[in-house]
Order: C-alpha cells, then structure tokens, then sequence
C-alpha cells in the first residue's frame, strides 16, 4: 500500500499511524498521529493530523511524508475524519 493508501485505511479503523517525515529544517522525525484530513494550499497538498505526544495538531506536505505505518492503537476523533 502507498502512503494515501495507509492513512485512508487508518482513518477508516479508528487507528492512529506512526508517520516518518522530512521537516522544513531537513531533518527526519517520527511521531505518533490521529489522521484527519487533507488539504490544498497554494497548490500543495497537505495532511493534517493530531500529534498524540505533543498534543497538538500539524500538517505535512504530502511529498515530505517518508513511511506511514498504522498501528492498532485506536483513537475518538477529535474532528471529522476525512482520509
């Protein structure tokens, strides 16, 4: 399955995904995430989640994000779920 594909399939079981991606600054990180939705700004796409160890929401570029691996941790939605 390709990155969209897995965070579909996570939305759609109430699961939370671990998400690698490359930062603005370059770096990798690797976080826990609710996922919601996407988005296009200015012609890019965006995905939007709930980050479950800072507590806060954040958006990736969708060409940033490295692997997506869905866990079995499951999460109520804090908002619509969209993926």
């Amino acid at each position: 399955m390709n990155v969209k594909q897995v965070i579909a399939s996570a939305g759609c079981n109430r699961h939370t995904i671990i998400l690698t991606a490359r930062e603005r600054d370059g770096s990798i990180e690797t976080r826990e995430a609710e996922p919601y939705s996407y988005r296009f700004e200015k012609g890019r796409e965006y995905f939007y989640c709930y980050d479950v160890c800072k507590q806060g929401t954040r958006r990736f570029l969708v060409s940033s994000i490295i692997l997506v691996e869905e866990t079995g941790n499951t999460f109520v939605p804090r908002w619509s779920v969209e993926v």
